[in-house]
């Protein structure tokens, strides 16, 4: 499952992400919305497999959500787009430390989801319908505030793009909500005002609404053009996430709003997305952090946890070698629940 992707799958979605990446990293200016704008209207390409097709990617298997794990369900949900207007209100991430956590409005509401299973919703952006997915743990309690995972994949012109995630059902299995965007196109629109930023919010809303879920718990992830967005996110919403972690993507802006827990997964052989991607992140991250610049090593190998960051702030960095730009599911799954448990 962590071997190298092979050079034969899919070389058109391989020459996407590595034309979207050097996008990415020719301009430090990403933050203005312009860079993103001038992606959109480039990132066309020719049909092909998703990237989860490949060896090195692990396949998509009991993660998936469409086909026959999907209910069907479809839910309109037009008072959920939040715009611009930020993830969930006024809620924090601060903590206060101490008691049972404060749940969002949907606690105590009966849901019609079939708890253990993707379900596909819609809901209205900003006149735009937009698609997603919900896995409520099994066993789901409404009286009981979940954390909340946020997932968003690598670029795919697949039908079913949103199964190019890193796997994390079996492992967060009655313990979180789990969701996933679908992006309008092949990849994400990372610009701070963008309309990717706007559906983040708009989950949020919508979730936090219909299910019971903790707002001091909220966890983005991402692979590759999703990593992207999800440092995008740790930057713009900062003050709304508790933790992140990605794989083979990175960057995400400068002026940011509060600090986020950060776990980083990039191999030094990525010709897809320079791990440089990863360390202007990961730095970014350490200096907000109030981190030091030693750090221990750390499970699983071959993650280190930096020195001294703030309080419930952790910085860890997993340098791999070999893997190329493959989502490394055997490393990621993982790293990124085992991250995600202890914040």
């Amino acid at each position: 499952m962590r071997s190298a992707r092979s050079a034969l799958a899919c070389p058109s979605c391989w020459g996407l992400e590595a034309t979207y990446a050097r996008a990415m990293l020719s301009d430090t200016a990403l933050r203005f919305a312009a860079l993103s704008a001038t992606l959109t209207a480039t990132l066309a390409l020719a049909a092909c497999g998703d990237d989860t097709s490949s060896s090195g990617q692990g396949g998509a298997g009991a993660s998936g959500t469409g086909g026959a794990t999907s209910s069907g369900a479809t839910t309109s949900s037009s008072s959920g787009a939040g715009g611009d207007t930020g993830a969930g209100g006024s809620s924090g991430v601060g903590g206060e430390g101490g008691g049972a956590p404060a749940g969002s409005a949907g606690c105590g509401q009966a849901s019609a989801d079939a708890p253990g299973q993707w379900v596909e919703k819609t809901i209205d952006v900003d006149g735009t319908s937009r698609t997603y997915f919900v896995r409520l743990p099994s066993g789901y309690d409404a009286a009981t505030p979940y954390p909340v995972v946020y997932q968003f994949h690598g670029c795919s012109s697949s039908a079913t793009k949103e199964n190019n995630n890193v796997p994390l059902d079996a492992l967060a299995g009655s313990s979180a909500i789990l969701v996933r965007g679908r992006a309008v196109g092949d990849c994400w629109d990372t610009a701070a005002a963008g309309p990717d930023v706007a559906f983040f919010d708009a989950l949020v809303a919508a979730l936090e609404s219909t299910s019971c879920a903790d707002p001091t718990r909220r966890f983005v992830a991402g692979y590759s053009s999703g990593a992207f967005m999800t440092h995008r996110l740790a930057c713009v919403r900062g003050d709304q996430i508790r933790g992140v972690a990605s794989i083979a993507g990175g960057m995400g802006g400068n002026g940011c709003s509060g600090e986020v827990a950060a776990l980083l997964i990039h191999d030094e052989n990525d010709a897809t997305v320079n791990i440089s991607a990863s360390q202007q992140a990961r730095d970014a991250h350490l200096a907000r952090n109030g981190c030091e610049a030693t750090s221990q090593a750390a499970d699983p190998a071959p993650c280190a946890r930096y020195d001294g960051c703030d309080a419930g702030l952790p910085v860890v960095w997993c340098q791999t070698q070999g893997q190329g730009h493959a989502r490394q599911d055997a490393l990621a799954s993982g790293a990124f629940w085992g991250f995600f448990s202890s914040l």
